[in-house]
């Protein structure tokens, strides 16, 4: 399939990328700085701002489907999702492409730690409400964002990301984090949103993914 990456060169969006050609997939890699992707005949590298609308759609053109590994670097204000996902929302529309799947954060909903003990749903309440403030409030526009379109998307809800190797061993609900699965391997991530592509369980749904230690 011919899809293509924004955040392509973040922990996760290598991970996709990379995941996707071994999968044998033909990937377009869109990012700022896109050093140290890999030579491969079937990676095209697009250099380009994700906040740069017609840089965007020209990048879109001819592919079946879209990856986003987008989100903030910092604990600091962003609002690199809010700028972002208008952009490749609209040259989706414009370029016919209608699959979608985005990196999200487990977190947001009132019923994702439901499956948690009562302190570790409380320290993570915390966490979101001072530390993690500013990232999830980007998150949660990234939703409203595509909730109200038409696309037919998926949204990874992840906890804390993690450099370790693929496992294949992390859980999958589909209303809210697995029992003790607070962190997540970046690779198991990336694997799981390429299964989107030919996954129709999740369709216009946010399933959680996350790691039982």
């Amino acid at each position: 399939m011919k899809i293509i990456v924004f955040g392509a060169t973040g922990g996760t969006g290598k991970l996709v990328v990379t995941q996707a050609l071994a999968k044998g997939h033909t990937v377009t890699a869109f990012a700022r700085n896109p050093e140290g992707m890999p030579a491969d005949p079937h990676l095209r590298v697009v250099q380009g701002d994700v906040f740069d609308f017609g840089a965007v759609v020209d990048a879109m053109r001819g592919h079946r489907a879209v990856l986003s590994a987008l989100g903030a670097r910092t604990t600091k204000k962003s609002d690199v999702l809010v700028r972002a996902i208008p952009h490749i929302l609209e040259g989706m529309r414009q370029e016919y492409v209608t699959r979608l799947i985005v990196l999200g954060a487990a977190g947001l909903h009132p019923d994702w730690s439901k499956y948690q003990n009562a302190l570790t749903s409380m320290g993570l309440w915390m966490a979101r409400k001072t530390a993690l403030k500013h990232p999830f409030v980007d998150q949660a526009a990234q939703e409203r964002l595509l909730a109200a379109s038409d696309v037919d998307y998926t949204i990874v809800r992840a906890p804390r990301l993690m450099d370790g190797p693929f496992t294949g061993k992390y859980h999958v609900l589909p209303d809210a984090l697995p029992s003790g699965a607070l962190r997540v391997n970046r690779a198991d991530v990336a694997d799981f949103m390429l299964q989107q592509l030919t996954d129709p369980r999740f369709h216009r749904q946010g399933p959680y993914i996350g790691f039982k230690a």
